[in-house]
């Protein structure tokens, strides 16, 4: 029997050293008590034969919140992660030097201005939460940034949103004043499904981004939008034209327009390594959709070529939501 997996801080999913692990089946302890690694690993190894039985992990570390959690032993190998939440122990911590600021009359009283214009600065976000859109659409909302407190004066927020995912665009993603960002969202049907999906994304507070060692990331709010897919669906269709350039015999320009309904979301692929694709004077990036009209660049590199070939047959693949699928020759 081997059971193994890793604790992380739920926060900023960073491993965390020496949590205690004890493990019960069926209420009794198995084994002693064993500790993560460096890397919040842990792993206990036995020969008994536990299947069927009833599991319970009890993961505990200062500063964390502890963790009892409990599955029926399917299998002789079980791999889990935890998330570890933290605890109120940092407030404490800001207890204690809030009195030895009290010590020091001076240094406390330019400590205390510099927390409560960091805590008065920090960004917070007004939006519409609820949103309802159809498949292959998109919809876009206003989110205001504004100061925590608005009384404090001489002060702004400094913000940041980030999203791990294309479909969700910002018009702007950073600012260093209080400002309104235009939030657009795409629902293309291969990301999408009828129903509701709750959405989420960063707004990340950089007032101390000039501090090397500072995670910015603890100072980051989960922003949520509460998406109800509907059931239509949206047709877009996407026109493809190709013409030479003339500035260049060996490169082309290929002109993409949709002339469906709803928004596109489309990508090109070259399945050849002498058919370069440019986007202006960039090498284009397949990984990244696009969702507009546009236009890119494709270029015949001929050192990529054998020169025993005479005749070589390559093509570009345009790929985009609806199924569509469309080879450029």
């Amino acid at each position: 029997m081997k059971i193994s997996g890793t604790v992380l801080n739920s926060k900023n999913y960073e491993p965390i050293a020496l949590a205690k692990i004890r493990l019960e089946v069926q209420d009794k302890e198995i084994g002693t008590l064993f500790f993560t690694d460096e890397h919040g690993y842990y792993e206990f190894k036995s020969d008994q034969d536990y299947i069927g039985q009833t599991l319970t992990y009890t993961i505990e570390k200062d500063g964390f919140e502890e963790k009892t959690f409990s599955t029926v032993i399917d299998k002789a190998e079980i791999q889990k992660k935890f998330l570890l939440r933290e605890t109120e122990a940092l407030k404490e911590k800001f207890v204690l030097l809030k009195g030895f600021v009290y010590g020091i009359i001076i240094v406390g009283a330019i400590f205390a201005i510099l927390i409560a214009s960091l805590i008065g600065s920090t960004p917070v976000a007004e939006y519409e939460k609820n949103i309802t859109v159809g498949l292959n659409d998109m919809v876009s909302i206003n989110m205001t940034i504004d100061k925590k407190w608005d009384w404090m004066l001489f002060v702004n927020p400094n913000w940041e949103l980030q999203s791990e995912e294309q479909w969700i665009q910002f018009d702007k993603s950073e600012g260093k004043k209080s400002d309104t960002v235009q939030i657009t969202l795409f629902t293309p049907d291969f990301q999408f499904s009828p129903g509701k999906r709750e959405v989420t994304f960063s707004l990340i507070n950089t007032k101390l981004d000039f501090i090397d060692f500072v995670d910015l990331k603890f100072f980051a709010d989960v922003m949520v939008i509460n998406l109800n897919v509907e059931e239509e669906k949206k047709r877009p269709e996407l026109d493809i034209k190709v013409e030479p350039t003339f500035e260049d015999p060996q490169k082309f320009r290929i002109l993409i327009k949709n002339v469906g309904d709803g928004a596109p979301w489309w990508t090109l692929r070259s399945d050849k390594n002498w058919i370069e694709l440019w986007n202006g004077s960039e090498r284009y990036d397949s990984n990244k959709r696009r969702f507009d009209d546009g236009e890119v660049y494709f270029k015949i590199n001929m050192s990529n070529i054998e020169e025993e070939n005479k005749i070589v047959e390559g093509s570009i693949t345009l790929g985009y939501n609806n199924d569509g699928k469309d080879m450029i020759h």
